[in-house]
């Protein structure tokens, strides 16, 4: 036959099937001619025990006492053994323990339906100036938009946001502290009601316009204008170093040398000439001490005009049940009431 044949049949379909059933028929040949012969198991006489009477007293013995045998109810197995007969049957189930444990903490805060999850941010509107000089005054404004969750009315537009602002140097904004009051002002029975939140204000810039918001949008403190107490303070105080480095200069002085190391220095002459200028040199290098100090402590501050809008971050649930009359008055005497560490 020819090889070329030879190779095309294997490949067509026959030929595959040919081969397929070739290969089959090798392996079982393989498997079943080389497996070993399965030997029957000869039961071997058990050996009859020696007795004592043969003499043979090298061979150790046991003794069974037959005891009884101490069962924990639920721990141990349920079956009882049984030496005499080998068909032992279960034995009935132990009684239940009289002591039962379980967890009656079911892992989950209660809170009210009328709720909203941590991390709300609340659009406001301040109705007072802010400004940094006199960092007391609180942040007073309103809610501008509804808050929903879960379709339900949580915090209505109008209702009042009490804070405390603290300054920002670092960033030239006005900060907020943690601690805010939300007041509402409506017809139902919350009106009047106080809500205790944990938040900070984020500053918002948004073009109704547009409808686009501005890279700051968001960022923490509120933004305002910077103001200066006095615009001449920085020219003053350049003026003050000035003249208090020209009257050091102007002083007579004589030129005196070191005889070991060849070094020459300038003395002051003690003339009034001299005592003039240097009197006038303290005088202006404490002027512009103080105009330095002043520069410092109130060169700039903020002021953040009414009408700004802001987040409120809330740091917290927010839930309804929690708004209630005067409770700003209960917060405060709970917090003087309570115990410090040292009480008992």
């Amino acid at each position: 036959m020819d090889p070329r044949k030879f190779l095309d049949f294997f490949k067509s379909k026959t030929g595959k099937i040919t081969l397929f059933l070739g290969l089959i028929g090798i392996g079982c040949t393989v498997y079943y001619g080389f497996a070993p012969p399965s030997k029957a198991t000869a039961t071997k006489p058990e050996a009859e025990p020696k007795s004592e009477a043969t003499g043979d007293k090298n061979q150790p013995t046991s003794v069974d006492r037959n005891g009884s045998r101490f069962v924990i109810p639920g721990l141990l197995s349920l079956r009882e053994p049984n030496n005499s007969d080998s068909n032992s049957t279960p034995a009935k189930a132990p009684p239940v323990l009289p002591i039962s444990l379980y967890n009656a903490d079911s892992g989950e805060i209660d809170v009210s339906e009328e709720y909203a999850p941590y991390g709300r941010l609340i659009p406001c509107e301040t109705i007072i100036t802010i400004d940094s000089a006199k960092i007391e005054t609180p942040i007073i404004g309103f809610v501008s938009e509804d808050v929903y969750h879960d379709g339900k009315l949580i915090i209505p537009a109008g209702a009042e946001v009490h804070g405390k602002a603290q300054v920002d140097r670092s960033r030239e904004r006005i900060a907020s502290e943690d601690n805010w009051y939300i007041v509402w002002r409506t017809t139902d029975r919350l009106n009047g009601a106080e809500l205790p939140l944990h938040g900070v204000a984020l500053d918002m810039e948004r073009d109704y316009r547009y409808g686009t918001w501005a890279l700051t949008d968001g960022s923490a403190g509120l933004r305002g204008d910077i103001l200066k107490t006095d615009n001449w303070a920085e020219i003053k105080l350049f003026a003050a170093t000035f003249l208090s480095a020209a009257t050091t200069g102007l002083q007579d002085t004589t030129t005196s040398s070191n005889a070991l190391t060849g070094q020459t220095q300038q003395t002051p002459l003690s003339t009034p000439k001299n005592a003039a200028l240097q009197g006038a040199s303290a005088v202006l290098n404490q002027y512009a001490q103080q105009i330095l100090d002043s520069i410092k402590r109130d060169g700039f501050y903020v002021r953040v005009p009414a009408g700004k809008q802001f987040y409120l971050y809330v740091m917290q649930t927010i839930d309804l049940e929690k708004a209630r009359k005067g409770e700003s008055t209960l917060s405060q005497e709970k917090s003087v009431n309570k115990p410090t560490p040292n009480q008992p």
